[in-house]
């Protein structure tokens, strides 16, 4: 990578995008003009759609006690002494009415109250007044409608209001019979609130700020991307800057840091507006009820501390870089400007539920969420507004380092991408059904395509997913049969498009007898790698603990085999054959094909840690992945899918044999020889220490060796 051509074109790309007059609107302008307007669009309509008061038709009035008051002297409201603001009162305006006049019918008074007519209507029972003499229990009725929502209020109001006249009764029975309220009520809770103003501001401004710092990052990444890419194929500059002594990776990272740069102003510049324009509506409006107090909404929409913004600025360039490495590489797909405004949406709806997951009450920023891009961001720069700094600081390179990860892995993929002339050169195409259905079988390739690669591991995904719904509508626990079922469904979809889209399936497969030294190396490196999986598995459930329920459903499941043989068909032998032919056979097959060996065997062994969290436990994705690496290794190396099988096989047939050693753990035994904890597996610190020596050494002379050249087909001499 040569600096200079990068910093170069860096600086060619700034000065063109500052030539744009849309993208200095949308960075600089936008923000400056937006939130004061919306500001005050906000106030006046809150101005004119200030609450007005909402009718309750009283029936009954005449049977209510003189004593203590329900409503005022008027009778046209409430008792303003019933409410915590006398100006509370007046939000509620009662229409009194006799109980044998047209309200007394029931349907009468429904059909005024869907019709409008009345928010809420309170039925006063005739012999209120000796009911109370007699202390016997009263009911009164309100008749509501819960899916208005002024009919709803209105009725808590009302609940709130004849809780406060019931405790006025109580009171004056306590005078009259000379006892204290504790008599009563022996027990009362004090809520004391240990949130300052600042902090329940940054409740605030922690739901506010993340949302809208991805939706900015992503907005400020994507048009610049677009223009950059795709308007510089519809300008014609494209060929210009290919045929300059910069290399397309330096291009592209010229490319990138330009967006990144859009990005991070355009977040910048829209919170910097939004915060201040929201302070400045919190004075104007007035004051909010956060508390059993009141506090002033300035205090409420206090801003963040400046430790909490250094912290969110940081936090921006990495989110922004996983952007903007996604929109180049979107953008480079795009043949014109038009075509890129089609990605936008779909790129939105991925990340919108990644973000409203913040929203969701019981969220909080975990190992797991660390993980999940967008989503960890979010939830750490929530904990960082609301001073949670102990578990920010401990999320916080959980956070980071897989979101520059993503970026590089995002930002590799535009490079890729750069590199085809069939990407960048792209015709305008038109698409015909039948045209393509010919194509499909009258020129199929030996070898499938990376997005027909793409494309089964979507149909093992949706078949799985409504299996899994099916079980679900059944209500009945899992069985054998739809593991086995499940199992099935992921080699379908990969056998069938190998047999139907190209013309050589058991080649695309990897069907073919290996030497004899790739599956004994098989056997020996699942054996070798025993020890290593079996530590890793604990510390992955420390870090991701697993319900008791669920361990209990799993137990439950292999407690359903009614042999060791059984159990090894059902969760060894089975997805083993199965699992290997779609993610070693096909899937490796078509990523090949246009990726690198490395690239192909990292995305099918990411596909297939993916599958396993969708199919049973997201603790799994981590195994799956490790193994996928190595089954993937295998497969390249021996040409062949059976090492992989053998090696599936093994692995998961120790694992399911671990429950019987665990039986025989006294002193002596082939379990208490092997395990140092024969019910986790837990090997002793030397067979660990052996494990990584050997499996080393093998994995590492299966790296450095060379694809399996196969071996020239007997045929007549010429």
């Amino acid at each position: 990578m040569r600096w200079p051509n990068v910093a170069l074109i860096f600086g060619r790309e700034v000065r063109d995008q500052l030539r744009d007059r849309r993208t200095l609107f949308m960075i600089f302008v936008l923000p400056i003009l937006l939130y004061p307007i919306l500001g005050i669009g906000i106030i006046q309509f809150t101005a004119a759609l200030e609450e007005r008061p909402r009718v309750v038709v009283l029936v009954g009035a005449e049977h209510l006690p003189r004593t203590p008051r329900l409503l005022n002297p008027a009778g046209d409201g409430f008792n303003p002494g019933l409410f915590d603001k006398p100006a509370e009162a007046e939000r509620l305006v009662v229409h009194q009415e006799p109980e044998t006049g047209p309200w007394g019918d029931p349907i009468r008074r429904e059909q005024a109250i869907r019709r409008g007519l009345a928010s809420a209507v309170v039925i006063i029972p005739g012999d209120l007044p000796q009911q109370l003499q007699r202390e016997g229990d009263v009911r009164i009725t309100i008749r509501y409608n819960s899916v208005d929502e002024p009919s709803q209020i209105t009725y808590l109001r009302l609940k709130d209001v004849l809780d406060r006249w019931k405790d006025r009764i109580v009171a004056s029975r306590l005078r009259r019979d000379r006892k204290t309220e504790s008599y009563t009520e022996p027990i009362r809770v004090k809520a004391e609130d240990v949130a300052t103003a600042r902090e329940v501001g940054g409740t605030v401004w922690s739901r506010l700020f993340p949302f809208l710092l991805v939706m900015m990052s992503l907005t400020g990444a994507f048009y610049p991307a677009v223009d950059l890419c795709a308007g510089e194929k519809e300008r014609g500059t494209m060929e210009t800057l290919l045929i300059s002594p910069a290399s397309r990776s330096e291009i592209v990272l010229g490319k990138f840091l330009t967006v990144v740069l859009a990005s991070v102003m355009t977040a910048l510049l829209n919170l910097v507006s939004m915060g201040l324009t929201g302070i400045q509506m919190a004075h104007r409006v007035g004051t909010l009820a956060a508390t059993p107090g009141r506090r002033a909404t300035a205090s409420i929409l206090a801003p963040p501390t400046l430790q909490a913004t250094f912290w969110m600025v940081l936090l921006l360039i990495p989110l922004a870089a996983f952007f903007s490495a996604v929109c180049l590489a979107l953008a480079v797909l795009a043949r014109s400007m038009k075509e890129g405004q089609y990605y936008m949406t779909p790129l939105y709806l991925i990340s919108l539920p990644l973000v409203f997951l913040t929203l969701a009450p019981g969220i909080e920023l975990n190992l797991f969420y660390s993980l999940v891009p967008i989503t960890g961001v979010a939830l750490l720069l929530r904990a960082l507004i609301l001073g949670n700094y102990d578990v920010a600081f401990r999320y916080f390179l959980p956070v980071l380092v897989p979101t520059l990860l993503y970026a590089a892995v995002a930002l590799r993929w535009a490079i890729d991408q750069f590199q085809r002339e069939d990407v960048l050169f792209r015709e305008a195409e038109r698409f015909s059904l039948g045209s393509w259905l010919r194509h499909l079988f009258r020129d199929r390739e030996p070898m499938p395509t990376g997005g027909q690669a793409t494309l089964c591991f979507a149909l093992i995904l949706t078949a799985s997913w409504f299996l899994m719904q099916y079980l679900a509508m059944r209500e009945e626990p899992p069985t054998l049969a739809s593991v086995a079922a499940g199992q099935f469904l992921i080699a379908i979809p990969p056998v069938f498009m190998a047999l139907l889209l190209t013309s050589a399936p058991a080649r695309t497969l990897r069907i073919r007898w290996p030497r004899p030294r790739y599956l004994a190396l098989a056997v020996v490196l699942a054996l070798a790698l025993n020890p290593l999986v079996n530590e890793l598995r604990p510390i992955v459930e420390w870090l991701f603990p697993i319900s008791a329920t669920l361990k209990a459903a799993f137990s439950q499941l292999m407690g359903q085999a009614a042999s060791l043989g059984t159990a090894v068909v059902a969760f060894a032998l089975i997805p083993a054959v199965c699992e290997e032919l779609a993610f070693r056979g096909f899937i490796l097959s078509g990523l090949e094909r246009e990726h690198r060996t490395r690239s192909a065997i990292l995305l099918s062994a990411l596909m297939f840690g993916f599958l396993h969290v969708l199919l049973s436990l997201f603790q799994q994705l981590f195994n799956a992945t490790l193994l996928g690496l190595v089954l993937g290794l295998l497969a390249v190396r021996s040409r062949s899918i059976l090492p992989g099988m053998l090696f599936h096989f093994v692995n998961n047939a120790l694992t399911v044999a671990l429950g019987s050693l665990a039986d025989r753990s006294a002193a002596g035994s082939l379990a208490g020889w092997l395990y140092r904890d024969p019910a986790e597996g837990l090997y002793h610190g030397a067979w660990i220490a052996a494990s990584v020596l050997i499996s080393g050494g093998f994995l590492y002379g299966l790296w450095r060796g060379k694809p399996e050249v196969p071996a020239p087909q007997a045929g007549p001499v010429p």
